[in-house]
């Protein structure tokens, strides 16, 4: 009796560590109980955070949706870890990225805003499809600055120089227009004095 009660108790432990080590293989990076985010969001979050579980440094940038705002004071991230946490405001989305202590020097607050800003377009839009594309819009220029600190390799979701000046400079490309603008007025104004002239 003592023998089939000692393998049973040996088998049951070997039972759980086999579903413990189960688990931890398939650990989730994204909670979603809202429903906000599509596969290929979370497939893109969960493969480029398993991969980061093999480096030195065990970033983690994780996905979260909240049912309201104010349960974005309440997110506390460990110090290796960025949430890119959406909460519901009135039916619209509320962005925003909290960073761990160990990358806010390249994910300051300015250039979080600035991410959130690049991304705007789509997400603020009322298609999900659309939404997801600016969430991993977020996500990819979150990895890009990680991979640019922690000397990691890029891929092919890794944003372009262009796109990351862009996110640096949101003002540049609105300082052209403003040029341009500028530029239409000043030819608009001496058009209508020369004609003013002739009469």
């Amino acid at each position: 009796i003592w023998l089939t009660m000692k393998n049973k108790i040996i088998g049951l432990v070997s039972l759980l560590i086999c579903l413990l080590t189960l688990t931890a293989s398939t650990k989730s990076f994204v909670s979603d109980p809202q429903g906000l985010f599509d596969n290929q969001t979370k497939e893109l979050v969960n493969q480029k955070n398993e991969s980061y579980q093999k480096t030195k440094t065990k970033p983690e940038i994780r996905l979260l949706s909240l049912k309201d705002s104010n349960d974005l004071n309440r997110i506390q991230p460990l110090k290796n870890q960025i949430i890119i946490a959406v909460a519901l405001q009135n039916k619209k989305k509320n962005v925003q990225i909290i960073v761990g202590k160990n990358y806010q020097d390249p994910l300051t607050q300015s250039k979080c805003g600035n991410i959130v800003r690049y991304a705007g377009n789509k997400l603020r839009s009322e298609k999900a499809a659309t939404f997801n594309s600016g969430i991993r819009l977020v996500f990819n220029a979150c990895a890009t600055l990680v991979a640019q600190k922690d000397k990691l390799s890029y891929d092919k979701n890794s944003l372009t120089q262009d796109e990351l000046q862009k996110i640096d400079h949101p003002q540049s490309v609105n300082l052209v227009w403003g040029l341009v603008i500028a530029a239409l007025i000043s030819f608009g104004l001496v058009l209508f004095k020369s004609f003013r002239k002739k009469k």
